[in-house]
């Protein structure tokens, strides 16, 4: 009698996968990153999709609806909380990925478009999380969102197109909210699942940066499966468990449903954007969209252009001096927009 297997044909893809070799080096600590940030993908996908089953993207309605899955579905607040730290996580961890790889210079030939792939990755996660801010429809995601509308506004000849297209009219409503709620579920995973499996084909096809200390041999090889899979489905529980028992005790938050009229709500921003909120501050009037397009447009590129500008072999910092000085320097006025960013929100600075 067939085997299931031998049913769907699964005979030749189960002996390519079980032959599949990976390097040894997949295992070591400085690799697990990216381990976490496909458990954590994992994650939000699922919760997402969960979520989705009791959503209804109508102004009138979406609060309640979130309200109801939140307090009224069992676990309906663990799951929005893994949603909702999961991607805080994902954000950070997806961060530090990219600074690892930045660290070791892993963006150089031939791995430029690993790096290219990476950093336009990391470009979409944000805007997943505009997009989910104003899903819940409470006051917080409301204002937030024009503030960021009010932003995209300033950039220069396609700003009022941009808006009208996310918008659907002058005001933030059903048509919005719908068009968000499909841009959020819909087509950003899509985009966000083609950049992923671009990156694997590229780690793929140019392999692994090397350490920058070698030990030893590093042609030891490893099987994909069990021995990697087995590793991931143990981080997968392990992080399930850790974020669920921290939206157990600390449930996502949800504040009060939306009013179009309260003009004198004041929202905070989110950690990972105090620093270009900070710049927009900074840069008042007509010179808004120096802070808005200009000086974050011109870090994007230099993100991207970075394997194709840093081209010498050297791979340790230590003799890439001008492009580490010159990445500490970013880093450390980012952090200070930020620093600043939270002292007028957050400590009571908002006149």
């Amino acid at each position: 009698m067939d085997t299931l297997s031998e049913m769907l044909a699964l005979g030749d893809i189960m002996a390519r996968v079980k032959a599949l070799r990976v390097p040894a080096d997949a295992l070591t600590w400085h690799r697990f990153s990216g381990s976490l940030l496909l458990v954590l993908l994992v994650l939000l996908f699922l919760s997402g999709a969960f979520m989705a089953f009791y959503y209804s993207p109508a102004p009138g309605a979406a609060y309640d609806s979130v309200d109801y899955a939140l307090y009224s579905v069992p676990f309906g607040d663990v799951i929005k909380g893994v949603h909702h730290y999961g991607w805080n996580i994902f954000l950070i961890v997806l961060g530090l990925h990219l600074v690892r790889a930045f660290i070791v210079a892993a963006y150089k030939s031939p791995r430029q478009l690993i790096w290219v792939s990476g950093v336009l990755t990391l470009l979409l996660i944000p805007a997943l999380i505009i997009t989910g801010d104003l899903l819940p429809w409470d006051q917080n995601g409301f204002w937030t969102t024009q503030v960021r509308i009010s932003i995209i506004a300033s950039v220069p000849l396609v700003g009022d197109f941009m808006v009208r297209l996310i918008q659907g009219g002058p005001l933030t409503g059903i048509v919005a909210l719908t068009r968000f709620y499909v841009l959020h579920i819909l087509f950003l995973p899509a985009l966000l699942i083609i950049l992923i499996v671009i990156h694997f084909h590229f780690l793929k096809t140019r392999g692994l940066s090397e350490p920058l200390f070698k030990k030893g041999s590093q042609s030891k090889t490893i099987s994909f499966f069990p021995q990697l899979i087995n590793r991931w489905l143990l981080l997968f529980l392990a992080v399930t468990l850790v974020l669920g028992v921290l939206s157990w005790y600390w449930p996502a938050p949800l504040g009060d449903p939306a009013d179009p009229t309260d003009s004198t709500f004041v929202p905070r921003p989110e950690w990972w954007v105090l620093s270009l909120n900070q710049l927009v501050t900074i840069f008042k009037g007509s010179l808004t969209v120096i802070g808005s397009v200009i000086i974050p447009g011109g870090l994007v590129v230099l993100l991207l252009a970075l394997p194709f500008l840093d081209t010498s072999p050297d791979r340790h910092p230590a003799r890439r001096k001008k492009v580490v000085l010159t990445a500490i320097v970013v880093a450390i006025i980012l952090l200070g927009l930020s620093v600043m960013g939270y002292n007028e929100h957050f400590n009571g600075n908002v006149s």
